[in-house]
């Protein structure tokens, strides 16, 4: 398995712990998304299954997996910008789980951005 797969399972299953965690602590509150829990978990569906077809396409290493590579990269670092630096609140999503998989999400989605723009050049 490539590097590049590997960083893409790691930086998938960190983006789906948040999202476990947005649910558990409302995020559709804090950035005032419409349909509360139903219109939250509705607008998984279709990320969860570009998700997941894009590591089949990582996998192959074909051009459209490496722009999945660099959309879901994003992804990666989104949630470090969203609640370290723009939504910041002293009540939500600053346990030290949380720090970790936003760091470590950080991290992986930086290293998966990379990779993945290197395989496009």
């Amino acid at each position: 398995m490539k590097t590049v797969t590997l960083l893409y399972i790691l930086n998938a299953i960190l983006l789906v712990l948040h999202e476990l965690e947005s649910a558990y602590e409302k995020e559709w509150e804090i950035l005032h998304l419409p349909g509360r829990i139903t219109g939250f978990l509705l607008l998984h569906v279709p990320l969860l299954l570009l998700l997941f077809y894009g590591l089949l396409e990582v996998e192959k290493n074909s051009a459209v997996g490496m722009v999945f590579g660099i959309v879901f990269g994003l992804g990666g670092i989104i949630p470090f910008i969203v609640h370290r630096l723009v939504f910041r609140t002293s009540d939500r999503f600053n346990s030290l789980i949380s720090d970790f998989i936003i760091y470590l999400n950080m991290a992986s989605g930086a290293g998966l951005l990379l990779l993945s723009a290197r395989g496009l050049a």
